[in-house]
């Protein structure tokens, strides 16, 4: 792969990890269809640390803030949502990376994006009929139940086509949750799970780089897109968030959804 192919999958990857799109659905179409295929998991790895990048610089400070003002409430909801993703998602893990590499692969995104398409539906019009009103504290704990549902939906979104951003402010939005507090949450969430995907990738990446597959202009190229692309992403979404437009993104995922079943 040339650099800008690495720039590309790294714009892929910092704009559809935070829009609730999935990204690793959109990866799965770069791959099978464009024909887009990074060498190693090495690759994989890179571009997800860039993401957590994103993240910390757009909710850096809510993170200090957790820990200065000892919002244990709060840190043992993340706890709790990222046990329960954990618990449901890593028995399944090899039946999935096999499904991704399947020759169906294509089709089977299509039908998990046209799910995530009805979620962000769904959550759209129950959001409208609750009408949620955002309290004076951004950092108020969500609740158990709202984290328990925020894990079983980020478990759900180890399926490539299930937006993990989606379904985790989708589920929290459905409990009642406004949008500034539910993104929130979602963002936060995505800390320790991307941490824990790279810990669980390490021995496949030290036996890529002992292999010397690891392209290094290429990789930091993609790492700063995808990076950019990240903070880029969570801004816009906060904004469309507050516009309550997420019903754009059931739009988008509907379409490229059923793009994948009938032409993929």
């Amino acid at each position: 792969m040339e650099i800008l192919d690495y720039i590309i999958l790294g714009i892929i990857q910092g704009l559809t990890e935070f829009l609730p799109v999935s990204s690793s659905g959109h990866l799965v179409l770069a791959q099978q269809i464009l024909g887009m295929n990074p060498q190693g998991v090495t690759t994989e790895i890179v571009l997800h640390l860039a993401t957590l990048i994103s993240v910390l610089v757009v909710y850096g400070r809510d993170l200090l803030d957790l820990l200065r003002e000892k919002r244990w409430n709060y840190i043992g909801a993340l706890l709790l949502a990222t046990i329960v993703t954990a618990a449901l998602a890593l028995p399944f893990k090899d039946r999935i990376e096999a499904l991704v590499d399947g020759p169906q692969a294509v089709h089977y995104v299509g039908i998990c994006l046209l799910v995530t398409a009805s979620l962000l539906l769904l959550a759209e019009l129950m959001e409208k009929r609750l009408g949620a009103v955002p309290g004076p504290d951004p950092l108020a704990t969500p609740g158990w139940g709202r984290a328990l549902a925020a894990g079983v939906a980020q478990a759900c979104a180890v399926l490539p086509g299930i937006s993990r951003s989606g379904s985790t402010i989708s589920s929290m939005l459905l409990y009642g949750l406004d949008y500034g507090r539910a993104a929130r949450f979602s963002f936060l969430l995505s800390v320790p799970a991307i941490l824990g995907a790279v810990v669980l990738s390490l021995p496949d990446m030290a036996a890529d780089t002992a292999s010397g597959n690891v392209p290094l202009p290429a990789l930091l190229a993609g790492f700063v897109s995808a990076a950019v692309c990240g903070v880029l992403a969570i801004r816009f979404l906060l904004v469309l968030l507050r516009r309550r437009r997420l019903y754009y993104f059931s739009i988008y995922c509907a379409a490229v959804g059923l793009w994948a079943l009938l032409g993929g």
